[in-house]
């Protein structure tokens, strides 16, 4: 009886600390970085990339939720962003408005603290402004939270890893430094 006893016991633990480690595991974005355009919209995740005025750079969004309902990331974009053919980067984004009520809920610094790493914020974690960077397997993850101008907060988590980073970033210099000399 007591080895029934025991064996139920460490059944239900095990059911228990599984279900706790789905409940707490991160979005599942459905492709890794460096996928192909073309694999990923055969994934039909998304629909077409929003419109954008640069070449060679397409951007895909879609609600968190329709992507990984169980994370609870209500008022939350994902956006996938494609440098020529490849996906070089995720960002999440709040859609904030002028009350800021998915900065105020901690949403996204709960999700990033638990997901990718923990950090230090003030007593009152809504007054937090300021970037962390988490550096783990190879990939980099960004946590943004600042005011715009008009109050607004922009609260981000972008991801990606150095190599697809450096690529999207010295395309984006090339893009400033176009649209520098076109002003001149």
């Amino acid at each position: 009886n007591f080895i029934f006893n025991m064996k139920l016991v460490t059944k239900i633990l095990i059911i228990f600390s599984l279900s706790i480690v789905h409940a707490y595991s991160a979005c599942d974005f459905k492709v890794e970085l460096g996928v192909k355009r073309k694999a990923f919209e055969s994934l039909e995740l998304t629909g077409p990339p929003l419109p954008l005025e640069y070449e060679d750079f397409d951007v895909y969004g879609i609600l968190a939720d329709d992507i990984c309902p169980d994370q609870k990331l209500k008022e939350v974009a994902i956006e996938y962003k494609f440098l020529k053919d490849e996906l070089v980067a995720i960002n999440l984004i709040a859609l904030n408005d002028d009350r800021n009520l998915v900065s105020e809920s901690l949403i996204m610094m709960n999700y990033f603290k638990k997901n990718f790493g923990d950090f230090e914020t003030p007593d009152n974690p809504r007054s937090y402004t300021g970037y962390e960077v988490i550096d783990k397997n190879n990939e980099f993850y960004v946590y943004g939270r600042i005011p715009n101008d008009d109050g607004i907060m922009d609260e981000q988590i972008y991801i990606s890893n150095p190599e697809l980073d450096t690529k999207l970033m010295d395309y984006m210099r090339n893009i400033e430094e176009q649209q520098f000399k076109a002003e001149q």
